[in-house]
């Protein structure tokens, strides 16, 4: 049951509002001033009625006080000005006296919807930031830095973006950055994995509606995102007659100047904008909107200083989530980290370090939790994508604190001369 706090001054209109209230099954308490009203505490209503004009204080004095309680205010001069400096003072609505009965009913019934599903987008949000937190993109790697540079001055007016590179390598952590650095930030950040659908149902996902319709819906992935950033996963897979309705809809005005949707679109793929051209699956108009806005993400084995910033940002978030005891990586696990070749890129990583951490029985994870390769001995067999170049890194890296040059050399089958000039030729100096 809903506790409304009322506060109004006259008696005989507080009464006949509270009776009102109660009749309508809430709990109500009243008040005849501000200061009457403050020594209740405050959160523990779910609105609050105060008129604007009261003894002492102004009754818009309480939302000073009230927090996240929603403040409807009653005013007996209605006026526009006066309803909109309440609600620039934080007010969620406002009522004109005199009122009747079902109009103040329905006053308060709608507040306490909108603040119901404001709290119940709150929570949701929390929920996803413990599912999904929000990675702050840094960089070690001067490729990826000159990258994310490139992301933050992409200009507010360049409404199509187009983000390219292997799978996994990190695109839709870049499509959030996009679109948390611009005006968008505070609007919907939308995305449609069009894989996950059949081709026959992308317009009804897209717009909400057939071909045809005057309207699109409601319903669509586009009109979700209106005044935000609509982000498509593997956008080649988009027929080019939707490509031509997305133009429509996101690039033409109406008779009043205005376009009919404020979106920004971000496609994702493997492939840049020139390859799909050249493999006809993005039309022209489509192709050279991308093409002025078109940046390729570098696989994880071309930018090795971030993995081990990558590696402890999903080492701390796993531990929180399966609430584990402090863990950290041994020595030869980071060395393993840096050899490997990631052909599944951050993706790969972010499971890799997960898939330790639940491994792990003691507070230092080790090359045989990572299951990257063999080791010395350990029963893991060696990925079939790790190149020889690749496997000797990993070898020497976690095996050279243990093993002098000598044991190094034997155990590869080699000279120690041979041993110390693939270490020259491979960047890998001893430490």
């Amino acid at each position: 049951m809903n506790k409304i706090l009322v506060v109004e001054d006259e008696e005989i209109i507080r009464k006949q509002i509270v009776l009102l209230l109660e009749r309508n099954n809430y709990l109500v308490t009243g008040a005849a001033t501000v200061d009457e009203a403050l020594q209740h505490p405050l959160d523990m209503f779910d609105i609050i009625l105060a008129d604007i004009r009261l003894p002492g204080a102004a009754g818009t004095d309480i939302m000073k006080h009230s927090g996240q309680v929603p403040v409807v205010v009653m005013t007996s001069f209605a006026s526009v000005r006066s309803a909109v400096e309440s609600m620039k003072m934080g007010a969620v609505n406002y009522i004109s006296k005199p009122f009747d009965h079902d109009e103040l009913l329905l006053v308060i019934a709608r507040s306490l919807h909108e603040n119901r599903l404001s709290a119940q987008n709150a929570a949701m949000k929390k929920d996803l930031e413990r599912s999904f937190p929000q990675q702050e993109l840094t960089a070690e790697s001067e490729v990826m830095k000159s990258t994310l540079d490139q992301l933050r001055s992409i200009p507010e007016a360049a409404d199509f973006v187009f983000l390219h590179g292997e799978r996994g390598a990190g695109k839709e952590l870049c499509a959030r950055m996009i679109h948390n650095c611009g005006i968008r930030a505070q609007g919907p950040l939308v995305f449609v994995d069009l894989p996950s659908y059949s081709a026959s149902t992308y317009e009804k996902l897209m717009f909400g509606a057939e071909t045809g319709s005057e309207m699109f819906s409601r319903q669509g992935m586009l009109y979700s995102a209106n005044t935000g950033t609509l982000v498509i996963r593997s956008i080649e897979l988009l027929p080019v007659e939707i490509q031509q309705q997305l133009l429509e809809h996101t690039t033409e005005k109406s008779a009043g100047g205005q376009r009919s949707l404020n979106v920004r679109v971000i496609g994702l793929s493997v492939n840049s904008p020139n390859e799909l051209a050249e493999q006809q699956v993005l039309s022209v108009e489509f192709g050279t909107l991308f093409e002025s806005q078109s940046y390729v993400v570098a696989p994880l084995r071309e930018r090795r200083e971030d993995i081990a910033p990558l590696a402890l940002h999903y080492l701390d978030f796993f531990v929180k989530r399966y609430r584990k005891r402090r863990i950290s990586f041994s020595v030869q696990a980071n060395n393993a980290l840096s050899a490997y070749q990631w052909p599944g890129n951050v993706t790969e990583l972010k499971s890799v370090v997960e898939r330790a951490v639940l491994m792990v029985e003691t507070d230092e994870i080790m090359p045989a939790h990572l299951g990257l390769g063999v080791v010395d001995g350990v029963v893991n067999q060696v990925p079939l994508e790790m190149s020889l170049d690749s496997y000797f890194r990993y070898f020497v890296l976690s095996l050279q604190d243990q093993l002098s040059e000598t044991e190094l050399a034997s155990k590869l089958g080699i000279s120690r001369k041979a041993l110390w000039e693939r270490r020259q030729k491979m960047n890998l100096p001893r430490a």
